[in-house]
């Protein structure tokens, strides 16, 4: 018995259960109260419990072939998974959790099945793109596709398309998935699918990746690759999609959006306001403080008045959703009396933060969902003065906010382009070019290998963290119930998995910094040898080409003025293991596991990065101007910026190779890709600008 203990014991359930515990005597669950082995069965899945999963299997095989448990009773529970996930009611560990169990229960079954047998309802080729290391995403495929009767042929990352077309052809499979995180590996794709049209191959594809738009993937590259393209948001529309293909069915590319379209359910009514919020949000993610607050962007109109009204139309939706549930759709006004309503917000957030805009606006989207459960179906359906009413709800909620979404992703695509296109920029900024150099405390670079994860720890950003990496969603919640849910739920795996960390030394932080002697000239950074006259290599940055006309190189001291600035770099790790272990995690089947050690570890890094840049500030004298709050330095407050290469205001990504001419990261592990991504995945790199003007801009 002690050996079957051994096999089921999960640290991160126990620490949940502890907790739950404490509240006084714990509720039967679900699979307690079950009076069937169907039922017990279904909520295993639902719940993700595996205590006496053996013999519920053993039971059910007295009545069931293995074969029929794993394609009605298994697959039934996590199809309802699939539904809670989708309507925003089961958080995504939780989802790992449903499909370790039925990893699981597949595993025990098999043994006992037929060879002729096969729960495999399709195959489908899954890798990240040539260049890419990347995998977290895939990795989400992979599970919620096997664990719904799926065989994933998983090529792992950095993957040739050659790699991917013979793995298609050795496996006859259904589909081919390509994943990827930055804009670089979109155009990879692009890359892919011209080969694989020359090669003359006709086979769904799906595609996913935080740099992926719809737009992009059914218009651009539609127009490329005539056969089945889909543009998959997340695991579950791969599912999706994957079950449609297998029905032999074409997954809908439609040239009406339905995010434009009113639902006719209140289910699929808060499933459109959340996905075209998620999509707002990944749009933003490319926008500056700068450029998010630039008036006339749109029309008379910033992005930060953009958002502003968009809190008072959920409001007033709000408003009227609950005078229709009670019964008063008589006493809802006619939609253009609130004409004056967009001024009035604007004016209302004048003197509002981008963050408090944008908190605004989720506190404004709860309401509204908080209203549409109080609903039914047939509510939508009412004529209320000449419109039915789901089409007053889509237009003043997610079709109102969608149309405006992709204005603003045509204005960034523009802008990207644009910027590439245009010859070089003459004019400069206005930024200060009298700001005194610091004095670095050495010329040229260093390795250091003394930090420990408790120096660390405290840099790392919970938000991005435990709402991002993990996603831990705030969902129905109120602010003060999401933050019961993080103590209760969340804070005990960020507790177990650094303590684990730091013991079994799964993330060991090393980095190598430097300072170089340096001038702008133009465009360009000169960065010197030490003797501060020999050109050692140069930057070549771009420049906003309207606006402030910024470029990095503006903040530092012209060479037409003779004085010598100083260049900080650093690239930062926490180490090959991080990627190993990450790996046995996943190919383990300890899915949850794998999200929360995999998220904490790229964190982690980040961390070490912030956690340094403050070293840096310190080495040269600046840290005085540091916010005391932590939490305040992950929005910039502190004198100068790092920048990144990749981002918006260095876009570049080959500028690695000379950040690694100057740094040599090779000496604590770190390479890079042929795409110049740097390796392993839980590094990262940034150079390091001292101006007090220096912050985060889009070019």
């Amino acid at each position: 018995m002690a050996e079957d203990k051994e096999l089921i014991y999960d640290p991160l359930v126990e620490i949940i259960n502890f907790y739950e515990s404490r509240k006084g005597v714990p509720k039967k669950s679900k699979v307690e109260s079950a009076a069937t082995v169907e039922e017990r069965l279904k909520n295993r899945i639902i719940d993700g419990e595996k205590q006496g999963l053996e013999a519920d299997l053993k039971t059910a095989m007295e009545k069931y072939k293995p074969l029929d448990i794993i394609n009605t009773l298994l697959l039934d529970g996590m199809k309802v998974v699939g539904d809670l996930f989708g309507r925003g009611e089961m958080q995504l560990p939780f989802v790992l959790q449903s499909a370790e169990v039925m990893k699981t229960a597949v595993a025990y079954l098999e043994p006992f099945m037929e060879k002729s047998d096969s729960s495999r309802k399709g195959t489908i080729v899954l890798a990240t793109v040539k260049g890419d290391v990347h995998d977290i995403g895939k990795n989400l495929v992979d599970i919620i596709l096997t664990n719904n009767g799926y065989k994933v042929v998983n090529l792992g990352i950095k993957c040739p398309v050659d790699t991917m077309i013979h793995a298609y052809e050795d496996h006859k499979a259904d589909a081919i998935g390509m994943s990827g995180l930055l804009v670089k590996s979109t155009m990879i794709m692009k890359e892919n699918l011209e080969v694989m049209i020359e090669r003359g191959i006709h086979v769904p594809v799906l595609l996913g990746g935080a740099a992926l738009t719809r737009r992009y993937v059914e218009e651009d590259l539609g127009s490329v690759y005539k056969d089945t393209l889909v543009y998959c948001e997340d695991a579950f529309s791969g599912l999706h999609a994957m079950e449609k293909i297998i029905r032999g069915e074409k997954p809908a590319v439609s040239t009406t959006d339905l995010l434009s379209e009113p639902a006719d359910t209140i289910q699929e009514t808060v499933k459109r306001i959340r996905i075209v919020r998620h999509q707002w949000q990944k749009a933003l993610g490319y926008v500056s403080d700068e450029e998010f607050s630039k008036k006339a962007a749109f029309g008379d109109w910033s992005l930060h008045d953009m958002i502003a009204h968009f809190v008072f139309w959920q409001k007033k939706t709000a408003e009227r959703i609950k005078l229709v549930a009670s019964g008063r759709q008589e006493e809802v006004r006619e939609y253009g009396a609130d004409d004056q309503l967009n001024v009035k917000a604007v004016q209302a957030f004048e003197n509002h933060s981008r963050d408090e805009v944008m908190d605004a606006w989720s506190e404004a989207q709860l309401e509204t969902e908080a209203a549409l459960h109080s609903l039914k179906d047939d509510h939508l359906q009412l004529d209320i003065k000449g419109t039915l009413f789901k089409e007053f709800i889509s237009e003043s909620t997610f079709a109102h906010e969608y149309e405006h979404l992709q204005k603003v992703n045509t204005w960034i695509q523009s802008h990207q382009k644009t910027a590439k296109k245009k010859a070089p920029v003459k004019h400069r900024s206005n930024v200060a070019t009298d700001v005194e150099a610091p004095k670095p405390p050495f010329w040229g670079s260093r390795v250091v290998d003394t930090v420990t994860l408790n120096d660390v720890y405290p840099f790392i950003n919970e938000i991005a963290l435990f709402r991002g990496q993990w996603q831990f969603t705030r969902g129905k919640k109120s602010p003060s119930e999401y933050e019961a849910f993080v103590k209760k739920e969340v804070r005990p795996v960020f507790e177990h998995w650094t303590k684990r960390s730091a013991e079994e030394k799964l993330l060991i932080p090393k980095l190598v910094y430097g300072y170089f002697p340096c001038q702008a000239e133009e465009n360009d950074l000169i960065v010197y040898e030490e003797d501060l006259k020999s050109e050692r290599l140069r930057f070549s940055f771009p420049r906003q080409s309207e606006g402030n006309y910024y470029c990095i190189s503006d903040f530092f001291a012209p060479k037409a003025s003779g004085r010598m600035d100083v260049l900080g770099c650093m690239v930062v790790t926490v180490g090959q293991q991080a990627s190993d272990f990450s790996a046995k995690l996943f190919e383990s089947d300890n899915y949850a596991d794998y999200l929360y050690f995999h998220g904490l570890s790229v964190e982690t890094a980040e961390a070490l990065a912030e956690y340094w840049h403050r070293e840096i500030r310190r080495e040269m004298n600046l840290i005085g101007e540091d916010h005391a709050d932590t939490k305040k330095l992950f929005q910039q407050q502190y004198r100068g910026s790092r920048y990144s290469f990749g981002y918006p205001a260095c876009p570049n990504l080959e500028d690695q190779t000379k950040l690694f001419q100057l740094l040599q990261p090779e000496r604590i592990g770190i390479s890079l890709t042929e795409e110049y991504h740097l390796e392993p995945e839980q590094s990262t790199s940034a150079i390091i600008v001292h101006h007090p003007q220096a912050k985060y801009f889009n070019v």
